[in-house]
């Protein structure tokens, strides 16, 4: 090898070790938040890495193999944080609902029903109710948009007859000085919630309030769909009470925690790239036959707009009626 060669290829190996340096303090400050001293660990990995690049060029084996070493033990100790049910949570996060079965009826404990003021301040509401599951009569899903709309938050909705629906909202359960951050959700950053909530709450607060686009779809399904569906989010709900597990962004998130479920209910949902762009399940699910207006898409989805209904009910206790009426 020639001394030019050889001085790219230590210049190459040197720009790689201080490319992986800089990737995992990234890693770090996402990972943790100001609790779990995210500089500390940053500022550590920073100067491991400027220093592997100044001795690299003397000793290349010998710092690859630290660099190695260090890397297998930040992994391994970053693997081994567990989540935690412990956390200081923000208001709307603060209780995971619970929920079981009593002489044919799902009662629901610590259903969140926010009054909300703003956005993100609401005054506090916590219920238990009952839902006579001889009446589950309708699966809703309900996706609300915002800037990119391939970007979608997910929420099903289970309809009991004439009384309020039941509503399941798949989130980040983010601490008191904690921020969302798609990046950090890839990160170990927040633990799974799933909230159960009146429809006044829950879709109320993306309608009327944070400026969502939010749609409606009634799913297609059986009475022992919507029995087994139901069930598979209780026990989720249940699960998640007692053993927490973190989000993200990618593989455990409102979509894919939506689409695991539906498939252990015996819906087929093959796997496909809008899965990942949320905002286009609906589209998908069109296309399956999942939907039950059966119309083309565009119709569908125009039909689908709730926010005029959702901004005139406002704060009637009939809102998930009203949303629910074809426009006049």
């Amino acid at each position: 090898m020639s001394g030019a060669d050889g001085t790219l290829g230590w210049l190459a190996a040197q720009g790689l070790v201080a490319l992986l340096g800089v990737v995992h303090a990234a890693a770090a400050y996402f990972y943790f938040s100001k609790a779990r001293r995210a500089w500390v660990w940053t500022t550590a990995w920073l100067l491991f890495t400027a220093l592997a690049v100044l001795l690299l060029r003397w000793q290349p084996w010998a710092v690859a193999g630290v660099f190695g070493l260090a890397l297998v033990a930040w992994t391994w100790w970053w693997r081994s944080i567990e989540p935690s049910l412990a956390h200081h949570w923000v208001k709307e996060n603060a209780r995971q609902a619970t929920a079981q079965v009593i002489d044919e009826a799902l009662v629901v404990r610590d259903l969140r029903n926010f009054d909300w003021l703003s956005g993100r301040e609401g005054v506090p509401r916590w219920e238990a109710r009952r839902y006579p599951l001889g009446e589950l009569s309708a699966i809703d899903l309900f996706v609300s948009t915002w800037g990119d709309p391939r970007v979608a938050h997910l929420i099903v909705s289970f309809v009991f007859g004439d009384r309020p629906p039941l509503a399941f909202s798949i989130e980040t359960r983010r601490e008191t000085n904690e921020h969302w951050s798609m990046l950090a959700g890839f990160m170990r950053s927040y633990e799974l919630l799933l909230v159960a909530a009146d429809e006044r709450d829950v879709i109320r607060v993306r309608s009327n309030f944070r400026g969502e686009d939010v749609r409606r779809y009634r799913l297609k399904s059986s009475p022992q769909m919507r029995r087994k569906l139901l069930e598979l989010y209780v026990a989720e709900m249940n699960a998640l009470a007692s053993r927490p597990r973190f989000y993200n962004t990618l593989i455990r998130n409102c979509t894919t925690e939506v689409v695991r479920i539906l498939r252990a209910a015996g819906r087929p949902v093959p796997a496909d790239w809008r899965l990942i762009a949320s905002g286009l399940v609906p589209n998908y699910l069109h296309e399956l036959g999942l939907l039950e207006d059966t119309r083309p898409f565009p119709q569908v989805f125009a039909a689908a707009d709730i926010v005029p209904a959702a901004k005139q009910a406002d704060e009637d206790p009939e809102f998930w009626r009203r949303i629910r009426r074809p426009p006049l």
